[in-house]
């Protein structure tokens, strides 16, 4: 966040709130419809919320550069500016009592760099901030001429959040599982107190500013914006200041920034085993069904079922569902001699799903868990299904 986040203003008789919606060419019915009237999407407050903050061996210069390297791969036409902030851009990564161990970034104006500042202990959530920080100053230096409106600065801070993540499952796919838990653990803030805050100024006004309020859609338009803009598109709104709202535009007249869930049917135990073990093949086939492109898959019914089938016997298939006991993604594998995994497929019922079923991956089978982290993205056949 920046400097100017963490200050509240209060003045007599005024409705702050209105006043903040003007600011972010927001509407309340907007809000609305995507914040209060229908349940969040589900891989917003999935399974990876539950596996704890986790250290990583890296230091605060190392997480800088990564995020500097993951962003110039995502947002190519940025190049020079990102390395214009990696290299320039002054930086602390110690711990300041005065702003209570807050990480922020100050805004010095047109004639100077952006100061950054981020407490570092070296936890996934921690590297997590360095992006966000890091994304606020490339926004700052980006858009020098205007200032953005907060929301919009907000979104561009948890685009590049975003864009680290995907480039991770990519380039570190062993550090993927414990950064995404940790986007997941920071929804519960974003999407819990934050979200309350805006739902009580949309009931009743406010006359005081809460920066808070910023936080909740921005974090459900930087799901849209990383899974759909391209990334020429995204580096315009980095550079678009005081514009920013017309960028985003198109997201406001849509009925939902995001689908609100995606559904196949739940796995109810009916205590039956028989019974049970053809729900979760089907639902395997279902996954397999839904993917891009399934209207072109040349493999036999029969041959895929049989495929399944053995892998479910040999126990070398792991089915994840969420609280719901709805079916979100499969990870498949076959054993060399010795045991070892090796020739992994994924499936997934959509790209948001991913942290949930690496997270219980993880928990429920580590040692396959172990060698999918080692196999490049190249082997790994089906991935996402949509």
């Amino acid at each position: 966040m920046t400097t100017k986040t963490n200050i509240c203003y209060s003045f007599f008789m005024v409705d702050i709130f209105s006043d903040w919606l003007r600011a972010n060419s927001l509407d309340s019915q907007f809000l609305k419809r995507n914040l209060v009237d229908h349940p969040l999407p589900i891989f917003l407050i999935g399974l990876g919320a539950g596996g704890g903050d986790r250290f990583l061996d890296l230091s605060g210069e190392a997480a800088w550069e990564m995020v500097a390297e993951a962003l110039t791969a995502r947002i190519p036409e940025l190049t020079s500016l990102i390395r214009t902030v990696r290299m320039r851009v002054p930086k602390s990564f110690e711990a300041n009592e005065e702003r209570g161990g807050r990480a922020y970034t100050y805004d010095r104006g047109p004639k100077s760099l952006p100061f950054v500042h981020c407490p570092y202990k070296g936890t996934a959530s921690d590297v997590l901030t360095v992006a966000h920080e890091f994304s606020h100053a490339l926004q700052i230096v980006a858009s020098r001429r205007t200032a953005m409106p907060p929301m919009a600065r907000e979104l561009c801070a948890f685009v590049g959040e975003r864009l680290l993540l995907t480039w991770l499952r990519d380039n570190q796919p062993s550090l993927s599982p414990f950064m995404e838990t940790a986007w997941l653990a920071d929804n519960s803030s974003y999407l819990g107190t934050s979200l309350q805050s805006l739902v009580r100024a949309l009931e009743d006004g406010s006359d005081v500013y809460d920066y808070a309020w910023n936080y909740p859609v921005a974090r459900l338009l930087a799901h849209a914006v990383g899974y759909e803009w391209s990334s020429g598109k995204t580096a315009l709104l980095f550079k678009s200041g005081a514009k920013a709202p017309s960028h985003l535009a198109e997201f406001y007249e849509r009925a939902h920034i995001l689908p609100q869930r995606y559904v196949l049917p739940a796995l109810t135990d009916t205590g039956g085993t028989v019974a049970n073990l053809y729900r979760q093949i089907g639902a395997l086939l279902l996954l397999d069904l839904q993917r891009q492109g399934a209207d072109t898959f040349e493999e036999a019914i029969g041959s895929r079922y049989a495929h399944l089938f053995q892998a479910m016997q040999g126990r070398n298939v792991f089915l994840a569902t969420d609280r719901e006991q709805v079916p979100l993604g499969y990870i498949l594998w076959q054993c060399r001699e010795g045991g070892k995994p090796t020739g992994f497929e994924r499936r997934i019922a959509c790209a948001q799903r991913l942290p949930d079923l690496l997270t219980a991956f993880e928990n429920h089978c580590p040692q396959a868990a172990a060698e999918l982290r080692r196999t490049t993205p190249d082997n790994i056949v089906g991935d996402f299904v949509s």
